[in-house]
């Protein structure tokens, strides 16, 4: 066995020596040209329409190529309210929308926009009757539809299933879920972070009352560390080292540092009624009074989770399988972390078409 990974007389290993440090060289100084001075990247450039507005939300309808659609059951997107919603549309050819959009589907997005002082008494109640329900109303009148797919992607995922169990009209006909959780009973290190009595949320969410989106960021990166504050720029290093574009981690790298604030009621539920209490899946968790009974829900289902996600472990997403009337019940489990679902090469490759092909078989053709 070989112990040197260079060969050859003394003069052809210099050379080789040389030449390595050459390439380290000039890899470093592109890398740190980028950190210091490249621009940040257009993101969210799928062609859209604003159809509807509340306060700082925007109800976004995707420009079909040739104004028309395959596929007559629209479908809603509903996102998170940690960071923004262009990671389902990151850039061209990278872009869950803009899939779904050439696949023929009539797409819609709601955007949370961004919460501000005056926002930080929005509760999940509020978030639930006030903008989904208004934003499915809306759906079903540009569409001309009666029914919708409704897809929620992390806590977006969590709020869609609130929805779907508490109102029957407009009928949701399609549920897609995708790495959302429902079960809190082990969410992993997050578990650990929050269990009570070592975490007040109360105490959090009275002295904050709107949560700074920085404290929310800090959280949700000390969860891996080194990955997220080192494995990001050595990530950056190696691709430009090996000569791949590197648009798609730019754009990744601004949305994994554009946070938004966190309304504090939402916040204070979020902490301790759903990761302290698992008040969700024990039929406890209430809405303006009404018990969300996740039984209720009958819709078809897609549900999808991250075998690598260590922010919602494939079992709390899959646990909403166990809880549901539905029939039609499908749940794929990819090799992949929580943005996995949704960007990278695996995903454009592996989850993209297992969505629209569901998705296609789920929905009245036009």
């Amino acid at each position: 066995m070989d112990k040197f990974w260079v060969k050859g007389n003394p003069d052809e290993i210099g050379a080789q020596l040389q030449e390595s440090l050459d390439r380290m060289m000039d890899t470093s100084q592109k890398w740190m040209r980028m950190l210091s001075f490249d621009p940040e990247p257009q993101t969210g450039l799928t062609p859209k329409d604003v159809v509807w507005r509340k306060n700082k939300a925007r109800l976004y309808r995707y420009v079909s190529p040739d104004g028309e659609h395959q596929y007559k059951t629209p479908i809603l997107f509903v996102y998170a309210l940690i960071n923004k919603p262009y990671i389902l549309d990151l850039i061209p050819g990278m872009s869950l929308i803009e899939h779904l959009v050439e696949a023929g589907f009539d797409v819609y997005l709601l955007d949370w926009g961004e919460f501000y002082w005056e926002d930080r008494n929005l509760g999940f109640g509020d978030l639930v009757f006030d903008y989904i329900h208004r934003a499915v109303n809306k759906v079903c009148f540009y569409s001309r539809c009666s029914e919708i797919t409704l897809c929620g992607y992390c806590m977006g995922g969590t709020m869609a299933s609130m929805y779907a169990a508490l109102f029957p009209q407009p009928h949701i006909k399609n549920l897609v879920l995708l790495a959302a959780p429902i079960d809190f009973t082990d969410a992993g290190l997050s578990t650990v972070w929050l269990q009570i009595p070592g975490f007040d949320a109360d105490r959090v969410t009275d002295t904050f009352q709107l949560v700074p989106k920085n404290f929310i960021d800090l959280g949700v990166k000390m969860l891996r560390p080194v990955n997220n504050f080192w494995g990001t720029y050595t990530r950056l290093w190696r691709t430009i080292d090996e000569g791949t574009p590197v648009e798609a981690w730019k754009a990744l790298d601004k949305w994994v540092n554009d946070n938004i604030n966190f309304p504090g009621e939402a916040y204070r539920q979020w902490i301790k009624d759903l990761y302290q209490e698992n008040k969700l899946v024990q039929d406890q968790f209430k809405l303006r009074g009404i018990p969300v009974h996740l039984s209720n829900i009958q819709a078809d289902m897609l549900v999808m989770a991250g075998e690598k996600d260590h922010l919602v472990l494939p079992e709390q997403a899959r646990f909403i399988m166990d809880c549901v009337s539905s029939e039609d019940k499908s749940y794929h489990v990819l090799p992949v972390g929580h943005g996995g679902l949704v960007f990278g090469n695996y995903a454009l490759n592996n989850a993209y078409p297992i969505i629209s092909e569901w998705l296609a078989e789920h929905s009245y053709s036009e």
